[in-house]
């Protein structure tokens, strides 16, 4: 069968079409121009005495002139200007455009740097560089559904590496995580937490984000039987005897600490000096515990006190 006289015209047309943009394109990619690139400002340092105090400006802005195909190809080859401060000192201030042999660019490329556009210096500051570990601070609300009970976060790791300059880091004693929120929950869950960092100073963050394991228990209640009362603070001429001597500790918290709670885990006292006064009949007690619980009180919450001299003792 024979081609229809429009198809057979539309392919000839196509043909020549594309013969001449092939052609208009090598003539384009053969001739010179001048090409304006953002590049990395890359910082060596294998000094590990010292470092940036402040960080360098991210990009330099760069003009090179070269032929077509080359310019083109210059964005995916990952142009950089270098800077090596491994033998410096001091801070000192860098002439970007007295210095276009910094520039790096693949050999594989024909291209030439015809200036340096911008940032035209560029200071750099150093300082002695140390490395220091820090605890997190882990900055977090977590709302539960009723009938539970948050009862803390540990991350992992549980202290942030930082390697940067003494000036800034010997004042930093801890770090914290970007805060968020986490409502309805139900369950124990993990979450990655990343840290707030300081991007005025030039400081490496080891790790940058840390897995926070959020501990959300069933709410229990517990009654602790035969928690003994302590009284603190009396004098050394005074005997004080508190009735009743042990108590029950009433306490709400996470089940699986209640759990494994025990007598030995509370702490009831009462501060002879600060709430007891003569003829007072009845001194309340605080309750402590270094479990993690949301609710503590003694029962009974109100005590007696035999409080006698001591027999040779002066007043």
């Amino acid at each position: 069968m024979k081609a229809k006289p429009g198809k057979k015209k539309y392919k000839e047309f196509a043909v020549v079409f594309a013969i001449a943009f092939v052609f208009w394109l090598t003539i384009k990619m053969t001739k010179e121009y001048d090409y304006t690139l953002e590049i990395p400002l890359d910082v060596i340092n294998n000094n590990d005495e010292i470092c940036l105090k402040y960080p360098a400006p991210e990009k330099v802005r760069v003009e090179f002139m070269g032929r077509g195909i080359d310019l083109f190809q210059l964005g995916f080859s990952h142009p950089k200007y270098e800077v090596d401060i491994s033998a410096e000192k001091n801070s000192f201030v860098l002439n970007l455009t007295e210095h276009p042999e910094y520039v790096r660019v693949s050999n594989k490329l024909t291209v030439e740097v015809k200036s340096i556009i911008s940032p035209h210096e560029v200071k750099f500051d150093l300082d002695k560089q140390i490395e220091k570990k820090v605890p997190l601070i882990v900055s977090t609300d977590v709302k539960t559904d009723n009938g539970f009970i948050w009862v803390d976060t540990s991350t992992q790791p549980d202290s942030i590496t930082l390697k940067g300059p003494v000036s800034y880091l010997d004042t930093l004693k801890s770090l914290s995580t970007i805060k968020k929120n986490y409502s309805k929950i139900n369950l124990a869950f993990k979450d990655k937490l990343a840290v707030i960092t300081n991007p005025r100073f030039y400081v490496k963050y080891i790790p940058e984000k840390v897995e926070a394991t959020f501990n959300v228990q069933r709410l229990a209640e517990k009654e602790i039987q035969n928690v003994p009362v302590n009284v603190v603070n009396v004098p050394d001429n005074y005997e004080v005897v508190p009735l009743p001597s042990t108590v029950k500790v009433y306490t709400k918290g996470g089940e699986k600490i209640l759990a494994e709670a025990e007598s030995k885990d509370f702490e009831v006292i009462i501060d002879f000096a600060r709430d007891w006064q003569p003829g007072a009949t009845r001194v309340k007690a605080s309750v402590k515990t270094n479990l993690n619980v949301s609710h503590l009180e003694s029962r009974p919450p109100y005590f007696e006190l035999i409080v006698q001299k001591k027999r040779g003792k002066a007043e």
